[in-house]
C-alpha cells in the first residue's frame, strides 16, 4: 500500500511540474512573433541640421501579446516612440523614429535594437540617409 502511494505521489508530482513548465513556457513568449511591414528605410539626400522622421509598421502574428520591454539606439541623433501597452495578437503596432542631422555629414547608417517577448529576444530596424553640407 505505501508503495501504492508513493508511486502515485511521484506521478502527481511529475504532472505537476509539467503543468508548471507549460505555463511558464507561455509567459516567456515562445509563440510571440512579429513581422515587420518594413525593416529599412532610406531617408535619401538631406541637408546638416535637418530633423527627418518615420514610422516603422509591425504586425503581431503570434499567439500572444507582444510586449517591447526596452529599445536602443545607436547614439543621441535617434530617438524613438512606441505605444508601451501589449500589442495584441493580429494587431499592428508601430515605432516611430526621429533623426536629427545636425552636426552629421556623409551616409548615415543607424540600426534602432527592439527588446521584447519574442524567441529571438531582440529584433531591429534600419535606416540610411547621406546628409549634405
Amino acid at each position: 500500500m505505501k508503495r501504492i502511494y508513493l508511486y502515485s505521489s511521484i506521478l502527481i508530482s511529475i504532472l505537476l511540474f509539467a503543468t508548471c513548465r507549460d505555463t511558464k513556457k507561455q509567459s516567456t513568449g515562445k509563440d510571440t512573433q512579429i513581422e515587420w511591414i518594413q525593416k529599412t528605410w532610406d531617408f535619401g539626400e538631406i541637408s546638416e541640421g535637418e530633423e527627418v522622421c518615420h514610422t516603422f509598421r509591425f504586425k503581431n502574428i503570434g499567439n500572444y501579446p507582444f510586449i517591447i520591454k526596452k529599445v536602443e539606439t545607436g547614439c543621441g541623433c535617434t530617438t524613438v516612440s512606441y505605444d508601451k501597452a501589449p500589442v495584441a495578437p493580429g494587431k499592428e503596432g508601430k515605432l516611430e523614429i526621429s533623426f536629427n542631422s545636425e552636426s552629421r555629414y556623409g551616409k548615415q547608417y543607424k540600426e534602432i535594437r527592439i527588446f521584447a517577448n519574442i524567441p529571438e529576444k531582440q529584433t531591429s530596424v534600419r535606416f540610411t540617409a547621406n546628409v549634405r553640407e
